[in-house]
């Protein structure tokens, strides 16, 4: 009845997978474990292929790194059960209960989970990552519910294996960002509404402030790349704050002045996001001056 599907990349899922397993073999369903390995590092592929002799447990290779949209749909395909259960593979599970209370919300097509951060602070240069994750991703299933859509994530999210084959993800997104936020807007073009639950697995997949600030400008090339293509282009503008924001600056023409403004105080604000209280807002800033110096059309 159920799937449970991870994509490996660079980190050690055998924890992991022992929790999901030791809960599993409780539910009273068939089930089986699918790992993708995405062209991870020798010594992560050697520490994961062993998980490969579980019984329910399934380990694939790929030698070329597919993309984040292109291994989940290959997963989906390799599905047995009526029902997936995508999580990302720096996930870890806290709650006894975490499967059982995904078996209790259905039947539902798409039920989303939530993510989780420790309490406890890393260390300095991992804070910016920590912090952004604490103030905008750990959120209860009751505000979630309040934009069910706009609040997807594929960190931790269920689906039902009829619904991925009418939408699945864009494979021809390879880059990191924004697939799963094109995914969730693709599900209410169908009239399929997510359901949240408050049934989250913890992030702990915390990088560098450095590697955060590239990501990001990564994830907004990403997000460019679907506005270009035309597909769900107006329901992307009202439903993503930074895009909204900078249609408001280009209406008004003050792209220009906002880039001249942010010169004078990037030294101030860099600072400040690898620092040891770095603001968030600091760090809306930084994506909105990278979004006005690529200039796009919207």
């Amino acid at each position: 009845m159920l799937s449970i599907c991870i994509a490996i990349h660079n980190w050690d899922v055998n924890r992991l997978v022992n929790d999901l397993t030791a809960q599993a073999d409780k539910l009273d369903v068939p089930y089986e474990i699918l790992l993708l390995d995405d062209a991870s590092d020798y010594e992560y592929q050697k520490k994961n292929a062993q998980l490969d002799f579980l019984e329910n447990v399934t380990y694939l290779q790929s030698y070329i790194n597919m993309g984040r949209s292109l291994v989940r749909n290959t997963l989906a395909s390799k599905a047995q059960y009526p029902y997936l259960l995508f999580m990302d593979c720096d996930a870890t599970v806290t709650h006894r209960d975490f499967l059982k209370k995904y078996m209790a919300a259905l039947p539902a097509p798409v039920i989303v989970g939530g993510c989780e951060y420790r309490k406890r602070r890393p260390r300095k240069e991992c804070i910016l990552r920590w912090r952004y994750g604490i103030e905008r991703e750990q959120v209860p299933a009751e505000i979630r519910n309040q934009r069910p859509n706009t609040s997807f994530s594929t960190f931790n999210f269920l689906i039902e294996k009829r619904v991925f084959d009418i939408v699945k993800f864009d494979e021809s997104l390879q880059d990191y960002g924004h697939e799963d936020t094109l995914f969730g807007l693709d599900l209410l073009d169908k009239n399929i509404i997510i359901k949240h639950i408050d049934n989250p697995l913890r992030h702990d997949g915390i990088f560098s402030t450095q590697l955060f600030l590239e990501r990001t400008q990564v994830a907004i090339n990403n997000l460019l790349i679907i506005l270009e293509k035309g597909h769900q282009r107006e329901a992307l503008v009202e439903n993503i704050r930074l895009l909204k924001t900078y249609r408001q600056l280009r209406k008004w023409h003050l792209c220009g002045l906002y880039r001249f403004l942010y010169r004078i105080f990037k030294k101030m604000i860099l600072k400040n996001l690898h620092s040891k209280k770095p603001s968030i807002r600091y760090f809306d800033f930084y994506k909105l001056e990278f979004l006005c110096e690529k200039r796009p059309i919207i």
